[in-house]
């Protein structure tokens, strides 16, 4: 058995009005699309006349204000009314061949205005011949319509909202002005505003990214000044946007500030000239998030609420279109500008990071531009891959530090792949690229130094590590460059691990120091760290001279210290209590010196 479905027309209304729409101030765009769908028709079927949208504002004392918006447009007949005010979800097809997007006269767009009034009244005279009629519909979706005399009333259509007393605030005339204007900015046909004191003509003046867009170059300097002025942005470049598909005219602005990929994009989009959103996000591809656009369209497809376009062929091309200008502009700075290239991705370095991690095309265009920070300083990418046959990379800071004082000194650049991003960069460079890619650790290089023969240094070596016994440190004789470092500190990741968790451990309860503890057993066997003294240091050689053991003992905890420091690891209490005793002493013994110094 087949069965209707019932429509509570209420529930309808209310669902259309208060849940379709994300701001009860489109009320004013859909009254304004209304209009300029009306005139469209009437210009389709007389050709051409003088447009007009009038939008006046009623106030008296005692009453909620009311507001009359009037336009010169095509109008409708009496069966035009019943066909298409009463029945939801029908559009009118009579202008369907002036305007592709076309959801309907009314309709739907009109029922947006019980966000803000209880009743709408229209009346209406169609340029098809008739009398004028009057509509008046309730918020529980009843209707009544009279057929008027015909008076002389012109050709055209005035809608009149009572306010609630919850909404006079889109009643004010300022409130009401800006919202005409942020919708109909740049449409074609004049809108006027007035409340009999007051009035404006809120587009007489289009702003000047329209002119630029179609091909003014010369206006490049006015948009970047109406952005700063109407948008609050200090716009670093401005980038004409055209195109074919889906109607594209319009401006890119690069903001001045470093953006995250993902962050709420605040495009404003006109359709056919009027305003849709100033967040739609679906139009442009995802990695433009470093631009924000001023773009009209002719050819898109609105979704119900015309706050977003659907998904189809048609915006697919769009964005493709819209894509393929924007790397157009990179690509003209790569040829054309390189210090404007370098200074957009020093600024947009994480977002732009991230799109070259994903996009192949977009990677190849920008891998070499990519600054990185190396043992022999920071450098481009494509720079580093011209000196050095083999990309060698570190991705731990500290070890980086440790390697970066070594590296050099045997003809070798190390590449500090810490920060976000940069890992998957090196890896997608070298096989993009076809070049070598090494992970490389401080042990590495310890392992590569040059041993020194062991007869005689037994005992120097056993004094050393004597020196250090309670700091969980070994020490071995090398000879390395540069000869000016004395020594290097070798600390792996592991023993870094350790020293976090025990001091963790310092401030943790019984239960969780138990716990911390099991953990730390797992890398007991690897807690040493290596001190290696340089052979090729003045200072060391002179050290294996040194028979007073207090003073061998100071100077080789003190060598330990600053190893410490030079490696940029992390000061523990011992070493703090080194570095404070061996000062001590050494400033002691120079006194003693310049004392015995005086007497002799």
């Amino acid at each position: 058995m087949e069965h209707a479905f019932k429509v509570d027309l209420r529930g309808m209304i209310d669902l259309l009005s208060n849940h379709l729409y994300s701001d009860p101030s489109v009320f004013v765009r859909e009254l304004l699309q209304n209009g300029v769908d009306a005139i469209t028709a009437r210009r389709a079927r007389e050709g051409a006349f003088e447009p007009a949208i009038l939008a006046r504002l009623h106030r008296r004392e005692g009453e909620l204000p009311l507001l009359e918006f009037r336009d010169n447009g095509v109008g409708l007949t009496e069966a035009e009314v019943h066909e298409f005010l009463a029945t939801i979800g029908r559009s009118s097809k009579r202008i369907s061949e002036a305007r592709d997007t076309f959801l309907g006269q009314f309709g739907i767009g009109l029922l947006s205005c019980f966000m803000v009034s209880g009743e709408i009244e229209l009346v209406t005279r169609s340029a098809a011949g008739g009398p004028p009629v009057r509509w008046r519909a309730q918020a529980d979706g009843t209707y009544t319509l009279e057929v008027l005399e015909d008076d002389g009333l012109d050709i055209g259509t005035t809608v009149r909202l009572r306010a609630r007393e919850d909404t006079d605030f889109y009643f004010e005339y300022g409130e009401l002005r800006d919202a005409l204007a942020n919708y109909g900015r740049i449409l074609p046909f004049p809108i006027h505003v007035t409340d009999g004191e007051q009035y404006d003509h809120v587009n007489a003046v289009l702003p000047p990214w329209l002119a630029f867009a179609a091909g003014d170059e010369g206006r490049r300097e006015e948009v970047l000044a109406y952005a700063r002025a109407e948008l609050n942005v200090e716009a670093l470049d401005v980038i004409p946007l055209r195109g074919e598909e889906g109607g594209l005219l319009g401006v890119a602005l690069v903001l001045p500030y470093a953006t995250q990929r993902g962050s709420r994009q605040w495009h404003s989009v006109y359709l056919k000239r009027m305003l849709l959103g100033s967040d739609l996000s679906n139009l442009l591809p995802e990695w433009a998030f470093f631009v924000r656009c001023l773009l009209n369209v002719e050819r898109l497809h609105p979704t119900a609420s015309r706050e977003a376009f659907y998904e189809d062929d048609a915006l697919k091309a769009a964005r493709e279109a819209l894509g393929a200008q924007l790397r157009g502009y990179i690509e003209g700075l790569a040829a054309r500008d390189p210090g404007r290239l370098e200074a957009l991705i020093a600024l947009h370095h994480l977002p732009i990071k991230a799109l070259a991690t994903e996009d192949d095309d977009f990677f190849r265009l920008l891998a070499h531009e990519f600054t990185f920070e190396t043992s022999t300083g920071r450098m481009k990418l494509g720079e580093y891959a011209a000196r050095f046959p083999v990309l060698r990379m570190v991705t731990n800071l500290d070890q980086f530090r440790q390697i970066a004082q070594v590296a050099s000194a045997y003809g070798h650049s190390v590449i500090n792949a810490v920060y976000t991003y940069d890992v998957p960069l090196l890896r997608k460079y070298a096989s993009l690229f076809g070049r070598e890619l090494e992970e490389v650790d401080a042990q590495t290089y310890a392992l590569s130094l040059e041993d020194v023969a062991a007869g005689g240094l037994e005992d120097f070596t056993a004094r050393a590590n004597a020196a250090l016994a309670t700091l969980g440190c070994e020490v071995s004789v090398k000879r390395f460059e540069p000869a000016e470092l004395p020594a290097l500190l070798i600390v792996t990741n592991e023993q870094r691990l350790l020293g976090d968790i025990e001091a963790a451990r310092e401030v943790a309860d019984e239960l969780f120091a138990e716990f911390l503890d099991d953990y730390a057993a797992e890398y007991e066997l690897v807690r040493v760290a290596r001190l290696h003294l340089n052979l090729n240091h003045p200072l060391v050689q002179d050290l294996l001279h040194v028979r007073d053991e207090a003073v061998f003992a100071r100077l080789v905890q003190m060598l330990y210290v600053q190893a410490h420091l030079l490696g940029h690891h992390p000061m523990r209490s011992e070493e703090l209590a080194l570095l404070s005793g061996g000062l001590s002493d050494m400033m002691r013994w120079g006194l003693r010196a310049a004392h015995l110094g005086a007497l002799n």
